[in-house]
């Protein structure tokens, strides 16, 4: 197949090899210019897969994007809505348009690319987090730490999951269907892991202080923090009519490990990742607006007290003294009862 991978971050160096590695067709996109000027020259990949790969590299989106099976969206969730407007007007008929980190993607661009999409029946999938742990040492170098076993995908329509999975198992043994994008952007588990940890590591965090994120930051309070939004965020969800899946279960699958706790979960799992150097980073910045904001938002619509939730949401508004409540996806009902259904 062909593969449009927009978005050239850690995932997107550490997917477009990943591709390749699997006989591929790969074509790269950035904003960045200076950034694909560097992975024409190709990407060395280290870890637990290694090679040097040599995708195409395009500037132009729309020339990115022609003859694409696949397009992959590897930017951060905050880029979704603008890339969505860039390639509006671009998109050709019954092409696939993968949002590779969950965080409301096929929502969002349902609302900026709606009429498009159902014109020319584009296909808007997205899965439940990335499928591979990695690290970025340069641009043109990753180092691919951790592959998932078990990844959930949704697809809108429904009826169009059966025939990605068909399409794209044997690239991804690992992607398992998810009921709706409900499911994909509400059940799983990284805001809720990444944001109270993150406050456990404040001050190492905003200070450039080199520590380990999960063995250093998630303390016994700090999961048992993890847990009282984990239940907040299940309770929503069967408020919404959906069964979700509990951050100890979703650790378990992804990694097969057979943990009886979380906090025996995280640090079994993610014994040496390192934690960020700049509270400017996605595990603040994305997760709070796109991962626990969306808890309350929710929560409020559907009748549910999110106590703790908001509370996490407020703490980091003062920290950093912007309003994460008023940042991520605007919810309407219809929307959402439209996911559902699928």
């Amino acid at each position: 197949m062909k593969i449009a991978v927009l978005g050239m971050g850690k995932t997107g160096h550490s997917t477009s090899c990943y591709l390749m590695d699997r006989n591929q067709s790969v074509t790269c996109w950035d904003r960045d210019a200076a950034k694909l000027d560097v992975i024409r020259e190709g990407i060395t990949c280290t870890g637990v897969l290694e090679g040097f790969f040599a995708p195409e590299v395009e500037s132009d989106l729309a020339k990115a994007i022609d003859g694409a099976d696949y397009i992959f969206i590897n930017t951060v969730a905050g880029g979704h809505k603008p890339v969505a407007e860039l390639l509006s007007g671009h998109l050709s008929n019954n092409q696939r348009i993968l949002v590779c980190n969950s965080n409301w993607g096929v929502m969002e661009f349902l609302q900026v690319l709606g009429k498009e999409i159902r014109e020319k029946g584009v296909v808007l999938c997205e899965t439940g987090g990335f499928h591979i742990m990695t690290d970025l040492p340069d641009v043109g170098h990753c180092h691919i730490k951790k592959i998932k076993s078990k990844l959930s995908i949704s697809c809108f329509p429904r009826s169009q999951t059966e025939e990605v999975l068909k399409e794209l198992n044997p690239i991804f043994p690992q992607f398992v269907p998810a009921e709706s994008p409900i499911m994909t952007s509400m059940d799983t588990s990284n805001p809720m892991l990444h944001a109270p940890i993150a406050l456990c590591g404040f001050s190492k965090i905003e200070g450039g202080v080199d520590h380990f994120f999960y063995k250093e930051g998630g303390t016994p309070s700090g999961v048992k923090y993890i847990e009282k939004i984990d239940n907040e965020r299940l309770a929503v969800m069967e408020a919404m009519g959906v069964k979700g899946t509990s951050c100890l279960d979703i650790v378990n699958k992804a990694w097969k490990s057979s943990c009886t706790d979380l906090y025996s979960a995280i640090h079994a799992n993610y014994p040496t990742s390192k934690g960020p150097k700049s509270i400017e980073y996605r595990f603040i910045t994305e997760d709070i607006p796109y991962g626990v904001a969306p808890v309350v938002k929710l929560g409020r619509a559907f009748g549910v007290p999110t106590p703790y939730s908001e509370l996490l949401v407020n703490m980091y508004s003062a920290l950093m003294d912007r309003d994460f409540m008023a940042l991520g996806p605007i919810f309407r009902k219809d929307e959402i009862a439209a996911l559902i259904r699928g």
